[in-house]
């Protein structure tokens, strides 16, 4: 159950070997790297009045640490049987709940709890920014949410934790159905969608996008064969190699729109660029260093794109094929073509909570 819950599916593999490491107490407090003969100054970033830090100080009995502890436990009826981290986190696990979803939490909360505490503490020690509970709390509320929006493939939005957890036992929502269709966000730039895939997260990926005007009709578009990879780099590297073709082709005004609402948040710094694509990221900065140029569109809304994507995988001998008249473009890609410059609509389903 121990490493069930440490491996969950729904938590990132970072907090999975952070927790691992908490577990077995090799973390780099002060305490511990004594025992390896390092003797550092030590006070914790928590308690109003600092004490020296340890583990089980900043995880489980330090000023934040008790406020998160009894705050999510005391909403989620968990009593706590002791003090010691250990303790705090198998009373989580070992708790029965009524429901999947509050099943789900209890296994997950715990990890995420630690894993922010941990983040904040980092955050003070070497960024100068003070610890507070409600940030902390505000940021754990905001991940949970976020992986059960991911296992239910809903998008949730709530105000708290608490509605959150008692939304566990609500109807599922209300379906509804949405007509999603193409369309430019400014009248007189071109438009450029991109996508990426890959066939098994790593796996083969492909990328593909199209450069429209405001009137739907296609300047250039390409498809690419990527190689081994996952769909994230596959995203960012079909968006980098559109906007190399599209400037070496001399088209600017630009605009870019993607389905990938990660990438997006990435290039527009609001999210955390993974090490893995910030090649590609730092690439496409510099050809287009603009936020407001680069937007969230449904997958409805990039069905071209995700044709030439899925086109770019099937042509491993040439890595990118550019198509410079309409005749040229593949003929599901043609048929899409035209269905967005007409208005056709994509239907989507929503769930709304």
């Amino acid at each position: 159950m121990v490493f069930a819950s440490i491996w969950h599916s729904l938590i990132p593999l970072k907090v999975s070997f952070f927790m691992l490491r908490l577990l077995l107490r090799r973390i780099p407090t002060p305490d511990k790297l004594r025992k390896f003969g390092f003797h550092l100054p030590s006070k914790c970033f928590c308690c109003t009045e600092p004490s020296e830090e340890s583990i089980e100080h900043l995880f489980s009995n330090g000023h934040i640490a008790s406020f998160l502890w009894n705050y999510f436990g005391g909403l989620c009826g968990i009593k706590f049987s002791g003090s010691f981290l250990r303790a705090r986190i198998v009373d989580w696990w070992l708790n029965s709940q009524d429901s999947e979803l509050r099943r789900i939490i209890c296994r997950i909360l715990p990890s995420v709890i630690c894993w922010q505490i941990w983040k904040a503490r980092n955050k003070a020690m070497f960024e100068g920014v003070q610890m507070q509970s409600s940030a902390i709390r505000q940021a754990i509320f905001s991940e949970i949410q976020s992986m059960v929006g991911i296992h239910f493939k809903q998008l949730i939005r709530l105000q708290s934790f608490c509605q959150l957890y008692y939304w566990s036992k609500a109807p599922g929502g209300t379906v509804v159905y949405q007509g999603i269709r193409w369309e430019t966000k400014e009248t007189g730039r071109y438009t450029l969608n991109t996508d990426g895939c890959a066939k098994g997260n790593p796996g083969i990926g492909g990328g593909g996008g199209i450069l429209r005007d405001s009137t739907g009709l296609p300047m250039i578009g390409f498809s690419a064969y990527l190689g081994e990879t996952t769909c994230l780099r596959a995203e960012a590297c079909a968006l980098l190699i559109g906007l190399q073709i599209c400037i070496h082709n001399g088209f600017g005004n630009i605009c870019v729109q993607s389905d990938s609402l990660v990438l997006i948040g990435i290039i527009q710094r609001r999210t955390q660029c993974p090490w893995k694509i910030r090649r590609y990221v730092n690439q496409i900065w510099q050809l287009l260093d603009d936020p407001p140029r680069f937007t969230h569109c449904y997958r409805e809304a990039n069905t071209v794109a995700d044709a030439l994507s899925n086109v770019g995988i099937s042509h491993p001998d040439k890595q990118i094929v550019v198509y410079d008249t309409f005749s040229k473009f593949p003929r599901l890609a043609r048929g899409a073509i035209r269905l967005d410059r007409i208005g056709i609509p994509s239907i989507r389903k929503m769930r709304i909570m």
